[in-house]
């Protein structure tokens, strides 16, 4: 690591130039140092890339203490007194801490560069940090550190990005956000790579980069991804819960596991559902099982209901129905999208709701279905893609892979999904650089 260059952070010129007459007008009741200030700020347009669309972000407080000062928070008191962070005032003792936004008031305009200065103490903390969070680098499985030191080596236009991001980013907060992860490719000592302890995801710069951005990576790519991957898993761990007779190598599809995750109550409770439709002679699984399956499940939604959804509502729908509360307090969150979904499955509903029920977190099928996926992609495909010569870039549900490699890869990972799962879903394949539209609509 090149411990002589500056680190490198972005905020609007306009922000920069409200705290230092901030600074002038209400001066500070403690002794500060400015770039303290430029330093939560950047933080905090990092958790709102990372967090996504949420109102207002956390601030992970004991991480800004280690890495900025001991009394960052009463940095993060004044620009909220001040109010260049505005925030949503719920704070529950042991439970949540106050969340926080930028004003968007002072986001317009140009983006210009903060440097933090080699030998200052600030830049020696980030540094540590970074050098703290490789250290795991070296036990990393073989595969993983393959693909780790590939995410060093990738090419990325930034200069063609930038300019994707001024012609398009809808919003001065996603502005932002986005120059600072592509800020993070642009200066290798924030490229990271690491597995989420809850769900078992690989955590990347590229899985955190805004879709339409990873065209920018250099170089000829295809996207391989399964066709509406997390109703695919669904249907295939309740296809597991009602036939519980198919051979499988996937230890997340074990009789053992899945009781373990989910309780027998629970699993009992979708058993009975399922004989009771036997009975009636309902089929309501296997159509929705044979359309993730065919990769037709958004095409087959609107046809069986109609009503003038599209694609996108369906996504919407389905995103709401998987991931919200049966309840929170005594009200049924998204019911309107729930009764929508109801109508087209009402047995996956009952299965979604039991998989679900008395789990105060609501969090059990969300990241029992992110392990399946993680496990499938990362600890299977990504690792027989590596012993075969094909290095990987992952994104949850897909691999970016050297076009060259195609059909290869595509046969590779054909053969580990049928081998973990006995069953063979539907692939999406296509260019991670979009077409030209006179090309698009030639084809």
């Amino acid at each position: 690591m090149n411990k002589t260059k500056p680190i490198i952070l972005h905020l609007p010129v306009l922000l920069i130039t409200e705290i230092n007459c901030k600074l002038i007008a209400h001066t500070p009741l403690f002794k500060y140092k400015i770039e303290y200030f430029y330093y939560v700020l950047n933080h905090l347009s990092i958790q709102q890339n990372q967090q996504k669309d949420n109102d207002f972000y956390s601030l992970n407080i004991s991480h800004l203490k280690k890495v900025a000062v001991s009394n960052i928070d009463q940095y993060i008191k004044y620009l909220e007194k001040v109010k260049i962070l505005l925030s949503d005032n719920i704070y529950q003792v042991g439970k949540k801490s106050k969340y926080y936004k930028i004003n968007e008031d002072y986001l317009k305009g140009l983006h210009t560069q903060i440097e933090i200065e080699p030998k200052t103490r600030l830049h020696t903390k980030i540094t540590e940090d970074i050098r703290r969070k490789r250290a795991h680098y070296s036990r990393l499985e073989p595969h993983l550190s393959v693909m780790q030191k590939e995410l060093l080596k990738l090419d990325f236009d930034y200069t063609g990005a930038l300019k994707w991001i001024n012609e398009n980013a809808k919003g001065e907060v996603k502005k932002m956000s986005y120059i600072n992860s592509i800020q993070a490719l642009k200066d290798k000592r924030f490229r990271y790579f690491k597995r989420n302890n809850k769900n078992k995801r690989l955590d990347t710069n590229i899985t955190n980069l805004k879709g339409e951005l990873k065209q920018f990576i250099k170089g000829d790519h295809t996207v391989i991804d399964v066709c509406n991957s997390q109703p695919f898993l669904l249907a295939i761990l309740i296809e597991n819960i009602i036939n519980n007779n198919r051979d499988t190598y996937c230890c997340y599809l074990q009789e053992e596991t899945i009781v373990k995750t989910f309780g027998i109550k629970r699993i009992k409770r979708i058993s009975i559902f399922n004989q009771n439709e036997e009975k009636q002679d309902l089929v309501n699984f296997s159509m929705f099982y044979n359309s993730v399956l065919n990769g037709s499940l958004y095409e087959d939604f609107i046809a069986h209901y109609g009503n003038g959804v599209n694609r996108k509502d369906v996504k919407i729908i389905l995103f709401k129905v998987l991931f919200s509360s049966n309840k929170k307090q005594n009200l049924i969150p998204f019911k309107d999208e729930k009764n929508v979904f109801k109508s087209v499955y009402p047995f996956i509903y009952d299965c979604i709701y039991n998989f679900k029920k008395d789990d105060k977190k609501n969090n059990l099928l969300p990241i029992y279905l992110q392990r399946l996926e993680s496990y499938l992609f990362i600890d299977c495909i990504a690792k027989e893609l590596v012993q075969n010569g094909i290095v990987p870039l992952t994104v949850h549900d897909s691999v970016i892979i050297p076009t060259k490699y195609k059909e290869k890869a595509l046969d590779i990972i054909k053969g580990v999904v049928l081998k973990e799962l006995g069953v063979m879903p539907s692939f999406n394949i296509e260019s991670l650089k979009p077409l030209p539209n006179e090309l698009r609509l030639a084809i």
